[in-house]
């Protein structure tokens, strides 16, 4: 047996009979571990063919998710939650990537939400007892991952292979509620955890406490400035703190070039610049911001360790780049800009409006 899906769920009816359907000519077993379903999610998981499990929920992700792999028979692991479904790709390329030796583990591509550029995650490792998750709440297979490959080499290797996840939209509210203490007890055991203040803080301010939530914001900003190497989610602090500043009115100058120092190859801190130079009069210089972002996007040339908003290299990047063209009295550009975000977004009025009076300025002058 080749690959086993393992995934933890409770109450997915809405999502789980799409994500295990999609499991076809990939999966050789799909194994699922059901947390507390009041929903018929153990009754469709059974109806696809699944080996089906019941563990009491402890708050503790990790111990969910290696209950899933312990009871997985399959050479390699497929984790998948249940509002993710397997996309684009080819299966049987994949299931022959997996049969080449050296390899310990492959990233496939994640497109988190709708209208969003896919990143790479790490979601497909060798079955071995080793290889454990760890962490109560954003539980993390990479140290377990990296410690064998210290004790005896692997390779981490790239599959075109894209998951889809769908389950962000609607009303978080309960899942908040959820979370919150998850997150403060998991910050007791490890302060150290950069995403997890960052999510705490969204959390807090979510349910209304601000100012628990700049206190959040402020300790993983403290943290990333202390460490010597950073990853990508180390990013959010600064586009918090940026976008705060600007929303502010605030010179947020100095903030940018100290993020692009340390994250140069996210390209929210070129957004985020162009934005900047927007706000202090700099509209020249802000459209070569934006004309690198549309090249970005339409070239697909940029970094995949992050997942974009796909308006920002087109819709949003003309936006600006009219507003700039027109600030700068260069009326034919701004025309040409809002009819392509007109293009983009055909519902949106303002475009059309401001597309008109562009014209018109245009011929007048």
């Amino acid at each position: 047996m080749l690959v086993s899906a393992a995934l933890i769920v409770r109450d997915e009816e809405k999502f789980l009979e799409a994500c295990l359907g999609s499991l076809a000519g990939l999966a050789d077993e799909i194994v699922v571990v059901d947390t507390g379903s009041a929903d018929r999610s153990r009754d469709i998981a059974r109806e696809a063919g699944a080996r089906v499990y019941d563990l009491p929920w402890t708050g503790d992700f990790s111990a969910a998710r290696n209950h899933a792999l312990d009871l997985a028979r399959g050479e390699w692991i497929l984790y998948i939650d249940a509002d993710e479904r397997v996309g684009e790709g080819d299966r049987a390329a994949v299931r022959s990537q997996l049969r080449r030796p050296g390899f310990i583990g492959y990233r496939l591509l994640l497109r988190p939400r709708p209208g969003f550029s896919p990143y790479w995650e790490l979601r497909l490792f060798r079955n071995d007892p080793r290889i454990r998750f760890r962490g109560i709440i954003h539980e993390n297979i990479w140290p377990a991952v990296i410690s064998c490959q210290e004790a005896g080499g692997g390779l981490i290797g790239l599959a075109e292979l894209f998951l889809e996840h769908d389950g962000y939209e609607g009303d978080q509210h309960h899942k908040h509620l959820r979370n919150q203490p998850m997150l403060e007890r998991s910050l007791a055991e490890d302060p150290s955890r950069v995403f997890s203040w960052c999510h705490l803080a969204s959390v807090r301010e979510a349910l209304g406490d601000a100012e628990g939530a700049e206190q959040a914001w402020d300790e993983a900003m403290r943290l990333v400035r202390g460490k010597a190497t950073r990853q990508p989610e180390d990013a959010l602090p600064f586009l918090h703190q940026i976008e705060k500043g600007l929303a502010g009115g605030d010179d947020v100058t100095d903030l940018i070039g100290e993020a692009l120092g340390l994250f140069g190859s996210n390209l929210l801190f070129a957004w985020l610049q162009g934005r900047a130079l927007m706000a202090g009069g700099r509209s020249a210089e802000a459209i070569e911001v934006f004309e690198g972002l549309v090249t970005a996007g339409a070239t697909g040339e940029f970094d995949k360790s992050w997942a974009y908003d796909l308006r920002m290299f087109g819709v949003f990047a003309y936006e600006m780049l009219a507003a700039c063209h027109f600030s700068l009295g260069s009326y034919a550009a701004a025309l040409r800009y809002y009819r392509l975000a007109g293009e983009c977004d055909p519902s949106k009025l303002e475009y059309r409006v401001k597309a008109a009076l562009c014209a018109r300025l245009a011929a007048t002058g």
